[in-house]
């Protein structure tokens, strides 16, 4: 491995076996792992909203902690450490998105979120990490475990985490597009975790050091976001819950 560090993010929808990879690429490679902003937070939040008011505060203060794991994430990378993350640092913002692509958010809470007191005030959009992996996980698979994990995968809202993650799909096929596309990377993940944590090791070895600094401008992550808000899903595909 190179003596300086990167920082790697593990994405993919619902079900995808993200928490379980970064825990074995921590284990194996001896890699830093941060948990997603939820189960960082004490105390956690609520997650239920009764109001778009309601909704954009719960973003706003996951947005909040995004920034700060991102800020965690860069000094550990400082000290030539390699660090893994359970999620990107956009994952609020992508699934308001989600959410207002399928009918069941008002447009307003996410053009308000991403003008606001989140990371876009402090010019953190652009911030991606050195790598992307996006993992791609049949959905019989995806639908499988989120059933064996009711804690992180309540019944009721599968198949809105379904419908989102398409979105959220979306963005960052979008946003991997030209110059992007070796910092974003999908791959199939249906086999163990430890044969793809060796496939993202080796694609950590090819990484250029220049790509660290490098940041994506702030407009054009913003974009992608309000432009994948925008292509709309019948809304029956999923069940209304007052829940994010």
């Amino acid at each position: 491995m190179p003596r300086h560090g990167w920082v790697v993010a593990i994405e993919g929808p619902s079900g995808a076996g993200k928490s379980t990879l970064t825990r074995v690429l921590a284990r194996s490679h001896e890699w830093v792992r941060l948990p997603e902003a939820f189960d960082r937070l004490r105390p956690r939040p609520a997650l239920a909203f009764n109001t778009p008011d309601e909704l954009l505060r719960i973003e706003e203060v996951l947005l909040g902690e995004e920034c700060r794991r991102y800020r965690d994430a860069l000094r550990k990378r400082a000290k030539g450490r390699t660090v893994v993350t359970d999620t990107g640092f956009l994952g609020p913002a992508t699934y308001t998105a989600g959410l207002v692509a399928l009918g069941l958010a008002p447009p307003r809470v996410l053009r308000t979120l991403l003008s606001g007191r989140g990371p876009g005030s402090r010019g953190s959009w652009g911030a991606l990490p050195d790598l992307l992996v996006y993992l791609e996980v049949p959905a019989p698979i995806r639908r499988g475990r989120a059933v064996q994990d009711p804690r992180r995968h309540p019944a009721a809202l599968i198949r809105r985490h379904e419908a989102v993650g398409r979105v959220e799909r979306a963005f960052y096929r979008d946003l991997a597009r030209g110059r992007l596309s070796t910092r974003i990377r999908f791959l199939g993940a249906n086999q163990t975790p430890r044969v793809i944590a060796d496939e993202i090791r080796r694609l950590v070895l090819t990484l250029e050091p220049a790509g660290r600094s490098e940041k994506v401008p702030t407009e054009l992550v913003k974009a992608c976001i309000l432009r994948v808000a925008r292509r709309q899903r019948p809304r029956q595909s999923t069940p209304v819950s007052r829940h994010r």
